[in-house]
């Protein structure tokens, strides 16, 4: 009796490992979060992200160069690429500074890393996305003194 218990034992949790197994997979899947138009007419999805801190700014030419120690990257920043700053969600490159934390979305086309998004971070980005949160949950949970 003994023995025709384990293989059964051994069986289930082969079966509940391969199923959470598979489970977990499909939920770390990345999808897309933009896309990037090559100049063929090509889109490349996007959905690599590099954060750091601002180190060079060249809006003249459109690049940007993002640090994180021991890294540095430099991107192209087209024209629809979108600069998300605290106060306005359609910024322009030359409204970032030097030192900034970003999150830089891109994709690699060809040899350059092409930009789709810019957002800054930091401590004043996070109160500011916390007060945000704060004024949608009292817009959708009014008190009902309201």
């Amino acid at each position: 009796m003994k023995y025709s218990v384990i293989p059964v034992v051994i069986g289930l949790g082969a079966a509940i490992l391969s199923f959470s197994c598979a489970e977990q997979s499909s939920v770390l899947k990345s999808t897309p979060t933009a896309g990037t138009v090559t100049e063929k007419g090509k889109i490349v999805p996007s959905n690599t992200e590099f954060e750091g801190t601002i180190g060079r700014i060249d809006a003249e030419a459109g690049l940007i160069t993002v640090q994180h120690w021991p890294l540095s990257k430099t991107f192209k920043v087209t024209p629809d690429c979108q600069i998300d700053i605290l106060t306005n969600a359609s910024a322009v490159l030359a409204q970032l500074k030097t030192g900034d934390a970003v999150a830089v979305t891109y994709a690699e086309v060809g040899k350059d890393l092409v930009a789709s998004r810019i957002a800054r971070m930091g401590r004043a980005h996070d109160r500011e996305e916390e007060q945000k949160r704060e004024r949608l949950d009292d817009m959708l949970n009014p008190s009902p003194n309201q």
